[in-house]
């Protein structure tokens, strides 16, 4: 059975004001930040949300089940113009992730969106249940082999076969994350925490974690906002930034980087295809195996100075 999108309203409540104070078009970006609680986060799902995108409309049968939502007095809760304006949506929202099975460190940004503030709120039930949930999942998985010293496997099992509903995507991500616990283990995640933004000291909001290595050795995260990503050279083989683990400014010299957030909607289109899931959960492995060389709440992460 497919998953239930109206189970959680809050969302659509949320849009819907939005609407009525007119706000509803204007420019807004949030962030989905990675949990405080752990070493580590494994992002993943941003695939899972780019086929929900690929699948979900406001067709007239949701249209009119949402018209028969009403209050204790019998009143409809959603207006006939919003209804109407549902009907009509176009997706232009942008979003970027971290690639699934990429280890984030604590308070990074698993995910960005951007776009019309309306269709950011009405995101919000599709990012927790595909992203936060997955990546939360993914990380027990890791931290279970992390904390036994398993920095890698001799063999990589074959991908479950999962559907499209919350087991199935807690047995991808399980899977992803290195894990082989059955779906069902009823192991507790984080409590969802919402989307915020994530900005510097001049209010400006982040569009990029670039990832610097020497070689395969991972020497720090640099968060950039998009004046700033535009100023840091590609050329450049050193970067100056805040580092918030000494909070003292810190210049590195490095080989290569990466840019860690990556297009997974585009004017509200999938803008990629995912590796296969085997692929994925390699690439975690990986992971592990590379920062576990590093005391992670010593990971040197911050805002970009200067390159």
């Amino acid at each position: 059975m497919a998953f239930d999108w109206l189970s959680d309203l809050q969302p659509l409540f949320d849009a819907q004001e939005s609407w009525h104070d007119g706000s509803y078009g204007k420019p807004a970006a949030a962030h989905l930040l990675s949990s405080q609680h752990t070493p580590f986060t494994i992002a993943c799902g941003a695939d899972l949300l780019a086929e929900h995108v690929r699948r979900f409309r406001f067709s007239p049968q949701i249209i009119q089940r949402l018209g028969q939502v009403t209050d204790r007095m019998g009143r409809s809760m959603f207006t006939e113009s919003f209804l109407n304006h549902l009907q009509r949506i176009q997706l232009r929202v942008h979003l970027s992730a971290a690639p699934e099975g990429t280890l984030l460190l604590p308070g990074e940004p698993i995910m960005s969106i951007w776009g019309p503030e309306l269709q950011v709120r009405l995101l919000q039930t599709a990012v927790r249940w595909l992203i936060w949930d997955s990546s939360q999942h993914a990380t027990t998985a890791a931290l279970e082999n992390w904390n036994k010293g398993h920095w890698s496997e001799e063999e990589t099992p074959h991908p479950p076969r999962h559907t499209f509903d919350p087991e199935g995507w807690k047995a991808r991500s399980v899977y992803i994350g290195g894990g082989n616990i059955a779906p069902d283990s009823g192991k507790e995640i984080p409590t969802w925490p919402g989307l915020t933004q994530m900005v510097n000291e001049a209010g400006q909001s982040l569009v990029q974690i670039r990832r610097l290595f020497k070689g395969e050795h991972p020497l720090g995260d640099v968060w950039l906002t998009a004046i700033q990503e535009n100023e840091a050279s590609v050329s450049h083989s050193h970067i100056c930034f805040h580092n918030n683990v000494t909070q003292k400014p810190e210049e590195v010299q490095m080989s290569r980087f990466q840019n860690l957030l990556q297009p997974v909607l585009v004017k509200g289109h999938p803008a990629f295809n995912s590796p296969s899931l085997d692929y994925l959960r390699q690439r975690t492995w990986k992971q592990l195996e590379v920062f576990h060389q590093w005391k992670l709440s010593g990971y040197p992460h911050g805002w970009f100075i200067h390159s």
